[in-house]
């Protein structure tokens, strides 16, 4: 869908807004009129359409009303012939995610009724930041972002032929109506970042909604040279043997029992004249399938574990979002790193009871194969502090179950050992839309992976679950490295759907937490100081 912006002349009576149909979002008891005057003047039988009356604004409300009274009226070649009223609730309750939530189910209802191009008043805009809601600029990069993931349905592999259920196509057009001539340089710039964070997300969604056999670890790598080609990163791809030669044992371990062997990906992002700085390093965990291993998993929705790379999508995600943004030669020095493997149960597979040596040289011993996530982790981890000096070290994965007891299937598990970095990172989650929980790194729990044998096992008890994960990785962090670690492992996946994410599958989680990271916080400001 293609997004552009309509104006008004600042002179002359001739309509210039078009659209099938205009959004219109609402709070309850406000009137169109009040909200949109400019769009009251284009379209003046607004408020005389007796379903006007209908509509209340309740949260999630969507009331279409048409020009004219009867079919003979309607016929005439109106600009404005339709108007979808969104409602957004209470005002006092107003939230971003109600906003987002609502275009986004806008959006697909246009799609539904088969309109081809959409308007939606910017002065709507204006009026829900005089609100407090958000400032226009953050409205119209959320407005382009929710209505992309409103529209994503990933038919990548059907053969074509015709199925009487599939929905009409795309909308083709979204147009911002603006008064006066001109488009204010700032208006554009969220759009174009609205645009790129979306992308970033729907290729993210992407890959995690590839099955197996057509994703494995090499594959995924080649993912990662096919960006850093298109947008001009720096990309280095370490084979299996190379990997096995650097010494990542963990890794290694990971990936034997499968034909299709691991991979490490390193992605770099560096503006001129931003060599010299300390990067920001993000590290994917990159499970291309996860059967368990020896460890076999339940067979019972198996299948849903070829999104267990959602950690690694999220970073290639973020970097088609870098390369895609206006104003990416602001944006800090990034590496991304993917520890991709496929987690099989092969005759070469490694064994519970099995010791492995880590890249970092500490000794684990493996009680759980299917505590994988960990172990391709902890290998990156180690080599991303070794290469570089890191301004901070986040990690993202698919990694526990446990965590999706605690924090349920929306909620994402934030551990760190930096307090800056940890409300960073909540602010960030607060203008993407993530729930994100700080969790705990009780070290009365570390002593839980004492092992008999070697350095630590890979697993504790099955009780905090999450938290013994974190603390496993956080075994492999230097003293005075700043380091996150992202459990995804519950909104990564969804069954259930919801307006921004309106099939199951993969949801792309992480990219936008990442962009806002990047772009709203303190923390990664290049004139940010140190404490």
């Amino acid at each position: 869908m293609d997004i552009d912006f309509q104006n008004l002349p600042h002179s002359g009576s001739a309509p210039q807004w078009t659209a099938d149909c205009v959004i219109l979002p609402l709070y309850e008891d406000q009137s169109p009129g009040a909200v949109a005057p400019l769009l009251l003047q284009q379209a003046p039988w607004i408020e005389q359409s007796p379903a006007r009356r209908d509509f209340r604004g309740k949260k999630g409300e969507l009331t279409l009303i048409y020009a004219g009274s009867d079919l003979t009226d309607f016929s005439r070649n109106l600009a404005l012939p339709r108007l979808l009223l969104c409602g957004l609730g209470k005002e006092d309750k107003g939230v971003l995610s109600d906003f987002r939530n609502t275009v986004a189910g806008a959006v697909k209802f246009c799609r539904d009724k088969a309109f081809v191009r959409l308007g939606l008043p910017v002065e709507a805009l204006d009026a829900l930041a005089q609100k407090g809601l958000a400032d226009r600029e953050a409205l119209l990069r959320e407005t382009v972002v929710s209505a992309l993931l409103g529209l994503f349905r990933p038919g990548l592999y059907r053969s074509g032929a015709a199925d009487e259920d599939d929905p009409p196509a795309d909308p083709q057009v979204l147009s911002f109506f603006l008064a006066g001539k001109d488009v204010p340089e700032q208006a554009r710039l969220a759009v174009n970042l609205g645009l790129s964070e979306a992308g970033g997300v729907l290729v993210a969604r992407r890959l995690g909604n590839t099955p197996a056999n057509l994703l494995s670890p090499a594959d995924l790598a080649g993912e990662a040279r096919r960006i850093a080609e298109k947008y001009a990163f720096s990309c280095r791809v370490f084979t299996d043997q190379e990997i096995v030669d650097m010494g990542m044992g963990a890794l290694h371990a990971v990936g034997r029992g499968s034909k299709n062997g691991p991979r490490l990906a390193l992605l770099e992002h560096c503006p001129q004249g931003k060599e010299a700085g300390d990067p920001l390093i993000i590290v994917g965990k990159g499970i291309t399938f996860d059967s368990g291993g020896i460890s076999l998993k339940p067979s019972a929705n198996m299948h849903e574990m070829k999104s267990d790379m959602g950690g690694a999508a999220a970073v290639l995600g973020l970097f088609t979002a870098i390369g895609e943004a206006p104003d990416r030669a602001d944006l800090p020095r990034l590496i991304g790193i993917i520890a991709a493997a496929e987690n099989m149960p092969g005759g070469n597979a490694g064994r519970p009871g099995d010791i492995v040596t880590t890249y970092s040289g500490k000794t684990v011993e493996i009680l759980n194969t299917d505590a994988e996530g960990r172990l391709v982790l902890c290998d990156a981890l180690a080599y991303a502090q070794k290469e570089w000096k890191p301004r901070a070290l986040i990690d993202l994965a698919t990694l526990t179950g446990a965590c999706v007891i605690a924090l349920g299937d929306h909620g994402i598990g934030l551990f760190s050992t930096d307090e800056e970095l940890r409300a960073a990172i909540l602010e960030a989650a607060g203008q993407s839309g993530d729930l994100v929980w700080p969790m705990p790194l009780w070290d009365e729990y570390d002593k839980n992976l004492k092992s008999e044998l070697a350095d630590m096992l890979n697993i504790g008890p099955r009780e905090g679950g999450a938290i013994h994960a974190a603390l496993f990785l956080r075994r492999f962090i230097e003293k005075d490295v700043r380091w996150a670690h992202l459990d995804i492992a519950g909104p990564g996946y969804v069954v259930k759907t919801a307006p921004l994410h309106p099939v199951p599958g993969s949801t792309g989680t992480g990219v936008r937490l990442l962009c806002r990271l990047l772009r709203d916080t303190a923390f990664c400001s290049p004139d940010c100081v140190r404490h």
